[in-house]
C-alpha cells in the first residue's frame, strides 16, 4: 500500500504565485505517483486578492487539492497547526506560496525520510531577501533565538520540513495560543536530520515578513522557548544591587577618611537624576519582560481556539 504525504502550501494574498505553486508541485509529484500518494492543503489566511478563487478552481481540477479558509488572518503559526490538523499523510511537508524553498528538494526529504528519520529540516546556506537589512535581521534573529532557547534550535533552520505522522501527532497536541512552529518541532525530539540547499528570491508578489517581523518572531520564540530575559534580568538587578552597595560603602568612607589632594563632591542633582532615569527605565524594562510572560499566561488562559475554518472544500 502507498504512502500518503500531505503538503501543506500556507497562503496570503498569494494570487500572483498560486499558479507557479501549483505547476511546480504538480510536474513534482507527477513523478512519484507510483511511489506516493499526494494531497495538496492550500492554507488561506483570509486573502482578499484573488487567492481564494485560483485555489478553489484548482480543486475542482484536482480532487487531490484541499482548501481551508480562516474566518480571519490567524497568522502563519496558526496556519500551520490547521494544517496538521486536517491533512491524513504518513508524514507532511510544508512548502510556503512564496516558493523561496524549493519544491524540487521533495526527493531529496522523501529519501532521508525512508531512511529512518522522522524529521527533515532545510538548513539555508545562502539567503537572498529583498534586502540586506531584512538578510541581516533574519540571521541576527536566528542567532538570537539559538543562543537563549532551551530547544537547540538551528540557527539557519527554515521551516521547510518534512514530518512523520508520529511528530505530527505529538506537535498537535500542544495547543498554546503563542507558538513558534521550529521550536515545537525541536521540542519534541524525535530523529532529526538536516539538509542544505539556497533561498532563492521570492518569486511575484510583496513579503510580508519584513524586519519588525523578524524581530518580533525572534522574541516570541526566545519567551514561548527559554525564561533566560527572566534570569537575564534577575542577574543584572542583583549587580546593580551590589554596585550601589559598594558604591554607598566607598561614599561613606571617603566621607570619613578623604586625602587632602581630593575635593568633596560638588553639590547637585545630576548624578540622582541620572540614576533615578537609569533604575526607572530598568524597571520599566524588567516589568516589560514580566508581563511579555505573564501575557502568554493570560492567553493560555482563555482557550480560545488557534483558528477558526470559515470555508473549507474537499476537507
Amino acid at each position: 500500500m502507498k504512502k500518503t504525504i500531505s503538503i501543506l502550501i500556507p497562503a496570503y494574498n498569494e494570487e500572483d504565485n498560486i499558479p507557479v505553486v501549483i505547476q511546480r508541485l504538480s510536474v513534482l509529484t507527477d513523478s512519484f505517483l507510483h511511489t506516493y500518494d499526494f494531497e495538496f492543503l492550500l492554507l488561506d489566511n483570509c486573502s482578499t486578492d484573488k487567492t481564494p478563487q485560483l485555489a478553489k478552481k484548482q480543486t475542482e481540477i484536482d480532487k487531490r487539492w484541499k482548501y481551508l479558509r480562516y474566518s480571519r488572518n490567524f497568522g502563519s503559526e496558526a496556519s500551520i497547526a490547521a494544517g496538521f490538523d486536517h491533512c491524513i499523510g504518513d508524514a507532511a511537508i510544508l512548502v510556503f506560496s512564496d516558493l523561496q524553498d524549493p519544491p524540487e528538494k521533495i526527493p531529496e526529504m522523501l529519501q532521508i525520510w525512508e531512511g529512518g528519520v522522522d524529521v527533515v529540516y532545510g538548513v539555508v546556506r545562502n539567503r537572498r531577501d529583498s534586502s540586506w537589512l531584512k538578510t541581516l535581521g533574519a540571521r541576527l534573529a536566528y542567532r538570537l533565538i539559538y543562543h537563549l532557547t532551551d530547544s537547540n534550535i538551528p540557527p539557519d533552520g527554515t521551516d521547510f520540513r518534512l514530518l512523520d505522522r508520529k511528530v505530527i501527532d505529538a506537535v498537535r497536541c500542544m495547543r498554546e495560543p503563542d507558538r513558534y512552529y521550529r521550536g515545537l518541532v525541536h521540542w519534541v525530539g524525535f530523529r532529526q536530520k538536516s539538509f542544505v540547499y539556497d533561498r532563492a528570491l521570492r518569486q511575484k508578489g510583496n513579503s510580508n515578513a519584513n524586519l519588525i517581523h523578524c524581530v518580533v518572531l525572534a522574541f516570541n520564540a526566545v519567551f514561548c522557548f527559554s525564561s533566560a530575559p527572566m534570569r537575564l534580568s534577575l542577574i543584572f538587578g542583583l549587580s546593580l544591587t551590589m554596585l550601589s552597595i559598594a558604591m554607598s560603602i566607598g561614599y561613606v568612607i571617603l566621607f570619613f577618611v578623604r586625602p587632602s589632594f581630593m575635593k568633596p563632591p560638588p553639590p547637585g542633582l545630576t548624578t540622582v537624576v541620572i540614576l533615578a532615569l537609569f533604575l526607572v527605565g530598568t524597571n520599566s524594562l524588567f516589568l516589560g519582560l514580566i508581563g511579555e510572560y505573564v501575557g502568554r499566561i493570560y492567553n493560555q488562559g482563555k482557550r480560545r481556539p488557534l483558528y477558526i475554518v470559515a470555508e473549507r472544500v474537499n476537507c
